[in-house]
């Protein structure tokens, strides 16, 4: 049995039709509507071809980010990213002992300093510090350990 209106295979003897919900006229069992209407047997309509739902687009809520040179332009002043030189120039100060811990104070804490700059200063203070610490828990550990073995000689 199928329904009048939709078109969906109905349970025989069914009243309403589960899918669309209109009333069916009642049918005896195992007959279709059209052969109680018409003396000749005619063939049941088949039921509607399945049609897929239309695939909805995936929305990106997230914009998109911008990259090349245009963009780069359009950061703040102080954000843009460092070139190899400025890197190069920066590790060569490095190298010369008073001054590299007067220019990593100035770069980590200076107003007007690179954003990336400054990250570098600050990054090498945090490790110089850690350096320095375990240098000197070294040098009292090794102290210790001489002072032991000039002890043991007398």
């Amino acid at each position: 049995m199928y329904c009048e209106n939709c078109g969906s295979q109905l349970p025989d003897g069914s009243k309403f039709c589960g899918t669309c919900g209109a009333a069916q006229e009642a049918v005896p069992v195992g007959a279709t509507k059209a052969a109680v209407e018409t003396p000749y047997t005619a063939a049941p309509t088949p039921p509607p071809a399945y049609v897929p739902p239309v695939a909805q687009p995936a929305y990106n809520y997230a914009p998109p980010q911008p990259t090349g040179p245009a963009y780069v332009a359009q950061m703040p002043t102080g954000t843009e990213p460092l070139t190899v030189g400025n890197y190069m120039g920066m590790l060569l100060l490095m190298c010369v002992p008073i001054l590299n811990l007067v220019l990593l104070f100035m770069w980590s804490f200076g107003g007007s300093v690179n954003l990336n700059k400054k990250n570098f200063a600050r990054a090498s203070l945090i490790l110089f510090i850690i350096t320095l610490v375990l240098s000197i828990g070294f040098g009292i550990l090794m102290g210790e350990v001489m002072a032991q073995m000039l002890r043991t000689m007398h």
